[in-house]
C-alpha cells in the first residue's frame, strides 16, 4: 500500500468518525453540503465536455497549423 494510499484511508476514517461525533442537524447539513459539491462538480464536467466538444474543430485546427510550422522549420535545416 502506498503511501497517498494510506492518507486517504486515514482522511476517510478520520471524517467518518467526526461525523458520528456530530449531532444529527450537523450530519444532514454536511451531507447536503456534499450532495452540492458533487452536483457542481457534476456540472462543471458537462459544461468542460460542451466546450470542447463546440471547440474541436478549432483546436485540431490549431494543432494542425503548429504541426505544419515544425514540418516546415525542421525541413529548412
Amino acid at each position: 500500500m502506498s503511501w497517498s494510499e494510506l492518507g486517504v484511508m486515514f482522511a476517510t476514517l478520520t471524517a467518518a468518525r467526526l461525523r458520528q461525533n456530530l449531532p444529527e442537524g450537523a450530519r444532514r447539513l454536511v451531507a447536503q453540503s456534499t450532495v452540492e459539491y458533487a452536483l457542481v462538480g457534476a456540472l462543471v464536467v458537462i459544461a468542460a465536455a460542451s466546450a470542447l466538444t463546440l471547440l474541436s474543430g478549432e483546436v485540431t485546427t490549431v494543432f494542425s497549423n503548429i504541426t505544419k510550422t515544425l514540418q516546415t522549420a525542421s525541413a529548412g535545416r
